[in-house]
């Protein structure tokens, strides 16, 4: 194969990949779109139910794609492969590093017979149009932003309900500060408060 067929094979090659990407006739799987600028060329695409040979390792079903739609040819900045249960509304948006800035959460699945429920979370960027996925976040449970304190709040359920204390790092990764704490104050407020104060002042982050 001559340099010049093998440059033409490649640009052909990536052409038809990249228009597979985003609104694709004949898709494999189940496909949601989700547009998070204004500017509605960027698209991050969730595809549920993909090829086995695409998501080959454990617990994985579904993969996301965040792109650009182009005249000629869709551009994908990152491919993600994850965990779904395709559930009806299981996209919303709620604002998870105060920026005034709603970011999107998936939902992924659910255990202790549903009530402990697991999320994929991306932070949205519109002023650089990026989106950025959060890692570990999808293992916090019933995850909710404190916006007081900054930090997200996790509640399990189990034998015992447990408070977990988390923050989000500037290179986007979930991480606990402090110990987990049992709920033997039947999640009164001003304790709930405290014990955050008390956490985040022992925590130099």
């Amino acid at each position: 194969m001559n340099r010049i067929f093998f440059l033409c094979f490649l640009f052909i090659s990536g052409h038809s990949f990249a228009q597979k990407i985003f609104k694709q006739a004949g898709a494999k799987g189940t496909w949601q779109y989700i547009y998070p600028f204004q500017d509605k060329s960027y698209v991050l695409a969730i595809q549920h139910a993909v090829d086995e040979k695409e998501t080959a390792e454990e617990d994985v079903n579904a993969l996301v794609y965040f792109g650009k739609i182009g005249l000629k040819m869709d551009q994908v900045f990152w491919k993600e492969k994850i965990y779904l249960t395709l559930i009806k509304d299981n996209i919303s948006y709620e604002d998870y590093n105060n920026d005034r800035i709603k970011d999107i959460v998936i939902f992924s699945e659910t255990g202790a017979r549903g009530g402990n429920a697991f999320y994929y979370l991306f932070l949205i960027d519109p002023k650089n149009k990026k989106i950025n996925r959060v890692k570990n976040f999808e293992n916090i449970v019933n995850p909710e932003y404190n916006r007081k304190y900054h930090v997200v709040v996790s509640y399990g359920l189990s034998g015992t309900n447990n408070y977990s204390i988390y923050k989000i790092s500037k290179d986007y990764k979930a991480y606990q500060i402090g110990k987990s704490f049992a709920d033997n104050f039947e999640s009164d407020p001003t304790e709930l408060d405290k014990r955050i104060k008390k956490i985040l002042k022992k925590s130099v982050h």
